[in-house]
């Protein structure tokens, strides 16, 4: 057996059994709510508003027309568009609703600002975590 394979054999053998604790600070939770304006003639406006502990941290705007064609819009931190201001309150609203950690990538608003972190040895099945319940952001 050369020595070059050798090496390759106990690094493969060993690289399961390596582990990496892992301790973070528990993030507080993120939250996703609705405000829903109308927008004239025949269309409507929502806001999806994210929230983390009780402050905004992003707003997504989609704006649809009558034939269901939406366009959105996303700022960091609260925003409401200056028509919809003078509206006054919204028309529709949803409670807020607990993103689970597992899907907070899959939203483009938290993605493009940076607002979530992404913890690289979550992705390496061979270096095994030591997390409690709630501590990984």
């Amino acid at each position: 057996m050369k020595p070059t394979l050798l090496i390759i054999a106990v690094l493969v053998a060993v690289a399961p059994t390596a582990s990496v604790t892992v301790q973070r600070k528990a993030a507080p939770p993120i939250t996703v709510r609705t405000e829903s304006y109308p927008r004239p003639p025949y269309s409507g406006a929502t806001y999806y508003i994210y929230e983390q502990a009780g402050r905004p941290i992003c707003t997504k705007l989609e704006v649809c027309n009558k034939f269901d064609e939406c366009s959105s819009q996303y700022f960091k931190g609260a925003y409401r568009a200056s028509e919809d201001q003078e509206t006054g309150n919204p028309y529709g609203q949803t409670e807020p609703v607990l993103i689970p950690r597992a899907k907070l990538n899959k939203h483009a608003c938290l993605r493009r600002f940076k607002l979530i972190a992404t913890n690289k040895f979550l992705m390496m099945p061979w270096i095994k975590t030591s997390l409690s319940a709630g501590e990984l952001t």
